[in-house]
């Protein structure tokens, strides 16, 4: 396997959850996961191993905040969670369950929402947060910290 198809294999999966959780659409999220890979291996930069999640997520969230800006809309949520093993009603409570995280994921502020996912999902250390999102060390934990807590609180209201 050669290193490209390597690094696309071992961190496409965290790269795509942290595109769900920013954009809050699985084909939004497939399309940012392409483009992220495409730009990382057209880069002239070469990627610093310790930080390839922290750098993929980077690029991810400029897409992102790239299309946003030229869109200024956003999308209805879709059934990003299927599961073969469960009936209807698993199913069904699943996806409500997955649209409810989704949406309470979308109430926070944007920076809020990438600390967060980065931290929670990928283990990101808080000093590869503080550099992609052009903060402090401390305010990344600051944000990290409120943002779970604040997650917590629109989680807890009924959907």
């Amino acid at each position: 396997m050669n290193p490209v198809d390597a690094l696309y294999h071992e961190h496409a999966k965290a790269v795509f959850r942290f595109s769900v959780g920013l954009c809050g659409d699985a084909h939004q999220a497939n399309d940012l996961v392409a483009e992220t890979f495409i730009r990382a291996m057209l880069s002239s930069t070469p990627i610093v191993t310790e930080t390839v999640r922290a750098y993929l997520c980077t690029i991810a969230r400029r897409l992102y905040l790239k299309e946003w800006h030229h869109t200024r809309r956003h999308v209805e949520f879709e059934d990003v969670y299927e599961h073969d093993a469960a009936g209807p009603e698993q199913q069904a409570m699943a996806v409500q369950s997955m649209q409810h995280m989704l949406a309470a994921l979308q109430r926070l502020p944007e920076t809020d929402r990438a600390a967060l996912l980065m931290r929670a999902e990928d283990v990101v250390p808080y000093e590869d947060i503080a550099r992609v999102l052009e903060i402090s060390l401390s305010s990344a934990k600051t944000k990290v910290s409120r943002s779970r807590l604040k997650l917590a609180l629109y989680l807890k209201e009924a959907p």
